[in-house]
Parts: C-alpha cells; structure tokens; sequence
C-alpha cells in the first residue's frame, strides 16, 4: 500500500503537465453538469412538494379527518355543527377555501383565501393561529405575508382589491405576518382572513368548504363509521386531514416525472462527456502505469493512485455541480408548475436539504470513479508490454457489441410500438440506457465506415494536408483518442436533439389542446385572475341574459367546469354546452371517433375520461360509472383522452349534465358567437361595456384566452426547456474542449513533422480537416440517434405523464442543434489549432 504522501507526490508530478490538466478540467466539468442538473431537479422537487406540505400541516394541526366539499360552491355551515355532535367526534372546525385575486398599487398575483373560527386555533397548527391573530379577531380585514404584501405594494391598515369570483370588493389589510408569525408559509401565495368576513368577500353567507375533525382518543373506529354514513348522506367526501398532499402528490407527479426524465438524461448525458474526456487520457494513463509497474509498483498501489484520482475529480466536480446547479436553481432552472396553482395552494421557496446535496455529491463521485477506472481496466489486466504497442483487439467482442446495440435499439423500438404501461416506461433506465448503449455499442463500426469513405475520397481528390489528417486519423495509437472526440460529438449532439425535439412535441401537443378547447366561441366572458384560467370558478348565469339582447351578438352559451375529487386525483372536469359542434377535441381522443363521441357527448348522460383514469378504475368505452359528483351521477364512458394538459387527467361531459351532477345552474364560462361582419374586437368591446366597469367578469378572445393558456403550459415546461438549453451549452463547450485536448497533445508531432519540411500552413490545413472529419462524423452519428431519441422520450412522455404529446421527428430543431455544435465547436478550436502549429521545429518525435 502506498503512503499518502506518497499519492500526492505522483499525483502533483501528472498535473505539472499542461495537457493532462486540460483533460482533467474537461472531466470535472463534464461531470459537474451532470451533477447540476442533477441538484437542480431534486431542489425542485422538494421544494414544489415541500411548500404544499408546509401549509397542509399548518391548517391541519392535531386534526385527524375532514369532510371535503365536492363543489367550489362548498356545503352548508350548520353541517359543521352537526358533525360535531357524532359520535366519538371531539371537535369539527369549519373552514372556507377560495381562490383569489389581489390587487395593490404594485400590481396582482393569484392567492388562495383562508378563513377560519377562532377556536380553530385550539386544535390547529400555526395557520390558524395566523387566521385568529388578535389585530384580526375583531376586524373585517385580510391578513397577508409580509412579502407578498411588498410585492403588491399593500401595507398594513391599507386597502387592496380583492376579487373572488365575479365579486369585487375593497379590503383593508389589517396585518403583515413575516416568518416569526407564520414560518414557511411567508413564501406563500396566501391570504387569511376571519370566517364571517371570508364568507363576505366571498359572497358565500353561511357557507364553508371543509370541516377538519378532531377524534376523541380511543373513539378512532366509532367516529369513522359515524362519520363515513354522515359524508354519504350530504355527498361529502370523508378523507384523512392531510389528504391534499397526497392529492398534490397526484397532480405533480407528470411534470416531475418529466423533468426527471429529462434530468436523468442529461446527467447521463454529462456522465459520457466525462467517460469520453477520460479516454484522451488513456495514453498517458497507459504511460504512467506501466512505468509504475517496471519499477514494482503492484496493481493494488496502481489502483490507489488511480482512485486518489478520481476522488479529486469527482469532490471538484460535486462542488462545482453543487455551485453551479443552487445558481440554476434560484435563476428558475427548476421552476416550478405553476398552472398547478390554479387547484393547489404552490409556494414560491425553495427547500435544499442535506440528502439532496449528498445524493448529488455522490453521483459525482461515482461517476469519476466509473470514468478513471474503466477505460484503463483492460491495461491493469494485461501483462507488462511497451507503451508504443498498440493492444490487439479482442476479435469476439465486436459480433457481440453489434448484437448489443441491434438489440438496446430493438428495446427502445418497443416503446414506439408497443406503448408498454407506464409502470414499464416510469423505470427511466429502460429508456435512457438502451439508447445510450446503443450509440456507443455501434458508434466505432460507424465511424470506421465514415474513415472508409473519407479514404476513398482523398485517393481520388487529396492534398498533402488531407493524407496527414487521414494518416492520423488511422493511425491505432490514436485510435481510442479519435473514438473519444467522436463519441463526445455524437453523445452531444444525440443529448441535445433528443430532449429539445422532445420538448417542442410536448409543448405542441399542449399549444393544440390548447386551441381545440378555446376555439368554440368567438368569445370568452370569465371571472377575471389567473387563478379563473381553466374556467373552474362558478358565478350567475343569468347574466347570460343581459349578453344575450347585443346588437352584435348571435348567441350565448353556457359554459361549466370545475374540479373533482376522484379517488387520489383532483380531476378537471370540462363541461361544453349541448350546442358545442366540437365539444370532444379530436386531437385528444386516444379511442374513439370524434363524430360518434361528440354526438354522445350531446346527447347526455355520456363522458369522455382521460385514459389514465380509465385504466385506473378498469372501465372501457361503453362501461358505466358513477361520478362522485355532489349529486352523484351516472355516466356511460363514450372514448378515452389524453390529460387536455391537467396532469390529474380530464373529464368531459356536457353543461346540462353538470348542472344536473352538481345541482346548481352557475355558470364557469359564457360561449359569445357573434353575428356576421363583427370583428372579435369590436364585439369584446361591446361586450365588455354591458358587463359594467364594476363587474369582475373579464371578456376575451379566443385567441386572447388561447395566449393565456399557452403562457401557463409553457411555464410549467420552462425547466424541461432549461435543461435542454444547458445540455445543448455543454455540448459545444464539451467537443471544444476534447478537440482543444486532442491538438494540444500533438504539439510534440507537429513539431517533429514541421522538422520534416512541412509548412504551417499544410499542418493548419490538416489539423483542421481532421477536426472536420472528426466533428462531422461524431456530430451527424449523433443526430441520427436524435432523431429516433426524439420519437422514443416523445413516446414515453406521452405513457407516463398523460400529456397530449403531437409526436413528430424535429428535423429543424436537429438540424439546429446540429449546426450550433459543429459550427460553435469549430470556431473554438480554431484559436488553439492555430497556436499548436506555430510550434517551433524539433528533431524529437512525441513518446
């Protein structure tokens, strides 16, 4: 065993070495942006997860159950009363939950609205308290965190704009509450506000949302029987207290799933740049070994230095990653869903915890330790030999990495084919690895068909510089080095293709849902807010009837929808009215024809599931169900759909079933078909001065709610887009740096071949068609293999999140990502081209 002065002592000699410095750097880099994105997405997904559960328990307290109302229009406020009075029930605390819309002097943002009874404090966490503070128990005002409060410009005993609904009213702000007050939840996108005077604002008297039951001890069994026959005869749903993490949980799973995909990917991605990088080192490895080994240096004492190695690699790389990804993390590289606000209460802080940091240091670590110790596994094994041999290849491996690469690309081929279940895709290594192993597996027999070619050219049209290139290009002591700039090429650019390609057909699929939904009417009439976006928030429909006598309007319709609770999801439920000509999207339906489906949608009494959701509960098209609406309702399943872009997933049914299911004749939106020659501007106008300029109600066009959608999609894609942009960043940065590694380590031939005679010129020429011929074959391998990455990631996005994927093979965005790494790698390899031919002459060839 050798000491550690010993390591360091070897170790310090390699790095008084320019190039292997260079080689090192390059490792630590490729490693660290695996490690960053990495960190990025874990930070993300904990914080996203973990700001629904900081607030969840601080409503629920010491509670242990609740009963939820089925409804946004809530249930009556005497059922709180009487719950209490069940048997084995200690304490039934109402409480009133509604989205809503603020306004300052600075500005809106969408918050949800808490109201509570006083006594909740008794039995709740620190929200109530919060609810209850002492400057609020007596006050008809809002309570807001203190930075939400600055962002709005809003200050204490001030006044803002409060809008819920199509109801607008001015509130007083009677506090500010900073973290001493109400910890975490000083991120939040929250207000709070005593019940009696939510329930005003609202304009829902004597109405709540929820009921949060504290059990008796020892009663646990005989008030859940109670309780369960009491949901059943008010149609509530009786779930633990905390039951919307586990809802959120549902809901965020798709996008989380996809980011991780995503992620995982690029990591891998990272990885292989690292592998490749470590491979330039190879030769001096090989020197430093077997120099070792002629002075009695055992494989053991190799395997240390080796090791000692990798460590530092791999603790540079973690804290750079480390560095690198909190810095994407807080500029939005792990920006969370917000469209998922418009049915959960989304913070904005973000959590980093100790096992996110030691998860993303140790894949670092391993990586490093997997990219020092492979490459030069089979030189530990040989006997000792001269370094200037070159070792003769194993003839039975080839066949056998030929069959491995048909057979990884017959894997990923089965998930175009066979769209396996997403517990099957959701095991991301059955995706990422096959592809992944496939290039590498087929990527030498590729290139030495492209050097065949190149040769045969360069007999027929060669120049003194392009017989160098070739020269070297075929030479076996530089093999594994040509291999590795080859494979970092196409791993780039394969990388970038796969998941910028993936991307634009998840965000099509969206843009396409999008405008299927908003393209019934000319125009849109809605309750004003982001939080309204999706058209879940009930108001007066006979306001319908004051649109209805418009010189310039045709005809109004009713549109309703909400959210529902189905089993663990928190389903959109889309409800067009009985007139809808298209009321299911055809781009949606997975079963089915759009004709008959929508003709069944008409008719009544038919929905439309995401298929998701069918698979669930086990139901094919014509099976019937019941939905726990809150008059449940029977329906018969008319197709199957995607998720319409609600990770939860979507039903659909029509207006006049909806009413009929939730009992009430609100409306969520108004449909405006406008008469002949009418512009949808003009008739917005007109629209919008009859509402009033006092009404919460907001008119748009379709293409203005389009627009709205659209923005919301998109941001809930922004990480996706992040992390596609980076590894496309990484990618020139990593074939620059190869191919800089690459040059550099040939200033010693250069040298000797210019004391040969040849001119800087010829060896400018050839060392920049070598790089040609080596960017050119690792790039085009690598967006071939994009190309089909582009279909396979497409594919399993689709099974696993539910999304409306339009799956396309991205030619332009291939060829894009193409172009930019070629073109930015040549430019950068230009500058130290240029420098290592200027080299002096020697009579002393390269070792």
């Amino acid at each position: 065993m050798m000491s550690l002065g010993e390591i360091l002592f070897v170790y310090r000699a390699r790095m008084r070495e320019r190039s292997v410095l260079v080689q090192e750097a390059i490792a630590v880099a490729g490693i660290a942006v695996g490690v960053a994105l990495l960190f990025a997405s874990q930070v993300a997904s904990t914080s996203l997860d973990g700001s629904v559960r900081a607030l969840d328990s601080q409503i629920v307290g010491s509670t242990q159950l609740q009963l939820d109302s089925r409804s946004t229009e809530g249930m009556n406020a005497r059922l709180a009363g009487a719950a209490e009075h069940l048997p084995g029930v200690e304490a039934a605390l109402p409480l009133l939950e509604r989205q809503a819309t603020i306004t300052g002097p600075h500005g809106s943002v969408s918050v949800d609205l808490f109201g509570a009874e006083a006594r909740f404090a008794r039995f709740g966490g620190d929200l109530p308290a919060a609810l209850t503070a002492k400057q609020l128990e007596h006050q008809q005002a809002l309570a807001l965190p203190a930075p939400l409060a600055r962002q709005i410009g809003a200050s204490s005993l001030g006044a803002i704009r409060l809008q819920v609904g199509a109801r607008v009213t001015e509130s007083p702000i009677g506090a500010a509450l900073g973290e001493s007050e109400i910890a975490g939840l000083a991120d939040s996108q929250v207000a709070f506000a005593p019940l009696s005077y939510a329930q005003s604002v609202a304009d829902m008297p004597r109405r709540i949302t929820r009921v949060f039951i504290r059990v008796r001890p020892g009663h646990e069994a005989e008030a859940h029987r109670a309780l369960a026959e009491f949901a059943s005869r008010e149609h509530l749903n009786l779930v633990p207290a905390d039951f919307d993490v586990r809802l959120f949980s549902v809901a965020s799973a798709p996008a989380q799933q996809a980011a991780a995909l995503f992620s995982a990917l690029s990591a891998f991605v990272g990885f292989l740049f690292a592998f490749n990088a470590m491979l330039l080192t190879v030769p001096e490895r090989r020197r430093l070994i077997e120099a070792m080994r002629r002075r009695g240096t055992t494989r053991t004492m190799t395997i240390q230095l080796l090791s000692f190695d990798a460590l530092i690699i791999g603790a540079l790389a973690g804290a750079l990653g480390v560095g690198l990804g909190e810095l994407l993390s807080a500029q939005g590289a792990g920006a969370q869903p917000g469209y998922l606000a418009f049915a959960f209460p989304v913070g904005d802080q973000r959590i980093v915890t100790w096992q996110t940091v030691a998860l993303a240091v140790g894949a670092g670590l391993v990586a490093a330790l997997v990219g020092v110790l492979v490459p030069i596994q089979a030189i530990l094994a040989r006997p000792l030999r001269s370094s200037n041999v070159p070792g003769r290849p194993l003839r039975g491996w080839a066949p056998l990495r030929i069959a491995l690469g048909v057979g990884c690309l017959a894997i990923t081929t089965s998930t175009l084919v066979l769209r396996p279940q997403a517990a099957l895709v959701r095991n991301y290594a059955l995706i990422i690895v096959p592809m992944c192993v496939a290039l590498v597996c087929l990527l030498p027999f590729v290139y030495r068909l492209v050097v065949g070619t190149v040769a045969l050219a360069e007999r027929q049209f060669g120049s003194a510089a392009s017989r160098l290139a070739l020269i070297e290009l075929e030479d076996p002591l530089t093999h594994v080095r040509s291999l590795a700039v080859v494979a970092t090429g196409a791993v780039a650019v394969f990388g970038s293709i796969a998941m910028q390609g993936a991307q634009h057909n998840l965000q099509a699929g969206l843009d396409r849902a999008t405008v299927e939904l908003n393209s019934g009417a000319s125009l849109w009439v809605s309750p004003g807010g982001r939080a309204n976006t999706l058209g879940t928030t009930p108001f007066d429909s006979s306001i319908a009837d004051k649109l209805k006598g418009l010189a310039s309007v045709q005809a109004v319709s009713i549109y309703r929808g909400g959210f529902l609770t189905l089993g663990n999801r928190r389903l959109w439920v889309i409800a067009p009215p009985p007139t809808e000509p298209r009321p299911m999207p055809p781009g949606q339906l997975i079963s089915g024809t759009p004709t008959d489906v929508g003709a069944l949608l008409r008719a009544g009494g038919w929905a439309v599931i995401s298929e998701a959701i069918a698979n669930e509960l086990h139901l094919r098209v014509g099976s019937s169900f019941t939905l726990p609406s809150p008059v449940p309702t029977r329906f018969r399943v008319a197709g199957t759909s995607t998720n319409a872009g609600w990770p939860p997933g979507a039903i659909i049914i029509n207006a006049n079933d909806y009413a009929r299911a939730w009992g009430s004749s609100a409306a969520s939106a108004l449909e405006v078909s406008l008469r002949a020659g009418v512009s949808p501007a003009q008739g917005r106008r007109e629209t919008q001065q009859a509402l009033g300029a006092s009404s919460g109600l907001i008119v748009q066009t379709a293409r203005e709610r389009e627009g709205e959608w659209k923005t919301g999609s998109r941001q809930g894609l922004a990480r996706l887009e992040r992390i596609a942009t980076l590894v496309l960043i990484a990618a020139v940065l990593a074939m620059a740096g190869v191919l800089s590694s690459m040059i550099l380590q040939r200033r010693d031939q250069l040298a000797y071949m210019k004391r040969q005679g040849f001119t800087r010129a010829i060896l400018w020429r050839a060392v920049f068609i070598q790089s040609v011929i080596l960017i050119g074959a690792g790039c085009g391998i690598g967006a071939a293999f994009g190309i089909y990455g582009q279909l396979v990631i497409s594919h399993a996005l689709a099974t696993v999140t539910g999304f409306p994927v339009l799956i396309n093979a991205r030619a332009r965005v291939a060829l894009g990502s193409l172009g930019v790494v070629s073109f930015a790698a040549l430019a950068i390899v230009a500058v130290p081209g240029y420098l290592t031919v200027r080299v002096r002459p020697s009579i002393v060839g390269p070792a």
